[in-house]
């Protein structure tokens, strides 16, 4: 279950690092856009990274001194990766199987959904898996209770960590992730990306085309995944309030 949570950790902290800043409140030109979603995807690789390493040090607490000293030199590998993914990548992170190619890829989505499932496939065979239910569908927890993947009764993934964040995918492809703090973001399989802040400031631009919306009160709040065992409860996405300023 360890390499699950480790890839599932990855996503989450890509998909939140890119929606933070792959919304503009201004309109850009389209060689402004351009730059902007290449540092959108380069965010997104060095969140990874950096998520990497805290998923690398975290294993090497309970493996042997070998695997531990492998976890060191990930850290340090990805530490370095993750300064030159963001001062030059704009393709996604290699790291991270949930985000091959960018968000601007046409399959991004689905591929997010086939690494859940992957997951999910991984722990049914796993002993250590905490393996339960609850109202949206089969639980998958780890057994260090740091994350817990659900495969929900209507085909959706939901992955909920220790405290309160959540991720959820469809099998169209369309992802919502929401925070410790309640921020938002969601990447609809048209290219559109909005992100909302704890605050409830809302940007909304589609990367595909950079077409930029002010239209914050069109946009649906997520619902709340059931709870899950002992796990804090999944934290309630804000309420889109105001246009982003900056």
């Amino acid at each position: 279950m360890k390499k699950s949570i480790a890839v599932l950790s990855l996503s989450l902290a890509g998909l939140l690092g890119l929606a933070a800043c792959g919304s503009s409140p201004k309109n850009p030109d389209s060689s402004q856009s351009a730059s902007s979603s290449a540092s959108v995807s380069a965010t997104a690789s060095a969140s990874a990274n950096s998520s990497s390493s805290s998923s690398a040090s975290s294993e090497s607490t309970s493996s042997s001194s070998s695997s531990s000293a492998k976890a060191e030199s990930t850290s340090s590998s990805s530490a370095k990766s993750s300064t030159k993914g963001s001062e030059t990548q704009a393709s996604g992170s290699s790291a991270n199987p949930a985000l091959p190619n960018g968000a601007s890829d046409s399959s991004y989505g689905p591929k997010v959904y086939e690494t859940y499932k992957e997951a999910v496939e991984e722990a049914k065979k796993d002993p250590s898996a905490k393996k339960t239910t609850n109202a949206d569908g089969n639980v998958y927890a780890a057994s260090d209770g740091s994350i817990a993947i659900v495969e929900a009764k209507n085909g959706n993934y939901i992955a909920v960590q220790n405290n309160g964040s959540w991720l959820r995918v469809t099998p169209e492809g369309e992802v919502v992730t929401v925070d410790a703090k309640g921020s938002w973001a969601l990447f609809k399989t048209n290219g559109e990306v909005a992100h909302i802040d704890e605050n409830g400031a809302t940007s909304i631009v589609n990367i595909k085309t950079f077409e930029v919306s002010t239209d914050y009160q069109s946009l649906e709040v997520p619902k709340t995944p059931a709870p899950v065992g002992d796990f804090p409860a999944p934290k309630t996405p804000v309420t889109p309030s105001s246009v982003a300023t900056n």
